[in-house]
């Protein structure tokens, strides 16, 4: 599903998704021109925010089933410990996650290719901003997967966690824009995909929201461990 959409966007050359605060230059100049291999990346990229969507069945598959139904408990009556069983919960995951985004971007390339379209810069260039952009989409996704597999833990609900999915992205970009906090950029899925497609965040700028990331991760991952630990068997 996720490699059909990206094969539609770039062959149609069209941009989708949700965008709080879209880029509407941007938007027009890639509506107007014939695409490069670069492009496609771009445009697929401010087109992302459709795949939080689609990987909440990810979501459910992993670990959501298991909380809903409680045969999490199967599991770890066999022997597998709490931490064992939270942390290989999480790296599976974050590991679907990114399989699922590097497949995204793939897409594009290839279908870029095919089609006969020039890459638009060097090879270099295009290959290291699909790799920032992978890795930089990819992370932010995996910051509200984490925040719903502790609400789901908590809750026993796949319902709320996956309500948070959908709720949590739009929240923050809409208080981004109209609120004047700063440090809210650094879990602005929104904004952060268009500021990579637009090549507004390089490298040497990517090091505190990979931390940022990271800090969650940890956080989210022994909340929930303590979280378990405290539920019954």
């Amino acid at each position: 599903m996720v490699v059909a959409y990206s094969f539609l966007i770039t062959k149609s050359k069209s941009v989708g998704g949700i965008m709080v605060n879209g880029n509407q230059d941007a938007l027009t100049r890639l509506s107007r021109e014939n695409w490069t291999a670069l492009d496609g990346i771009r445009g697929t990229t401010m087109s992302s925010s459709v795949l939080m969507y689609v990987l909440i069945g990810l979501f459910v598959i992993i670990i959501g089933y298991e909380f809903s139904q409680q045969t999490y408990k199967n599991t770890l009556i066999s022997g597998i410990s709490r931490f064992q069983f939270i942390t290989a919960k999480y790296v599976m995951l974050l590991i679907s996650i990114l399989i699922t985004i590097a497949a995204y971007f793939a897409t594009v390339i290839a279908v870029s290719l095919i089609l006969g379209r020039h890459v638009g810069t060097s090879w270099a260039h295009l290959m290291s901003t699909t790799g920032i952009t992978t890795i930089a989409v990819a992370f932010f996704i995996s910051i509200v997967f984490s925040i719903a597999i502790l609400t789901l833990i908590v809750t026993n609900s796949v319902v709320i966690s996956s309500i948070l999915i959908v709720i949590f992205p739009l929240a923050v970009a809409t208080i981004h824009i109209f609120a004047d906090w700063n440090w809210l950029k650094y879990i602005d899925f929104f904004g952060v995909s268009n500021d990579v497609s637009l090549g507004k965040l390089t490298i040497s700028q990517f090091g505190p929201y990979l931390l940022t990331c990271a800090i969650i991760l940890v956080v989210c991952i022994g909340v929930s461990l303590l979280t378990i630990r405290e539920k019954e068997l």
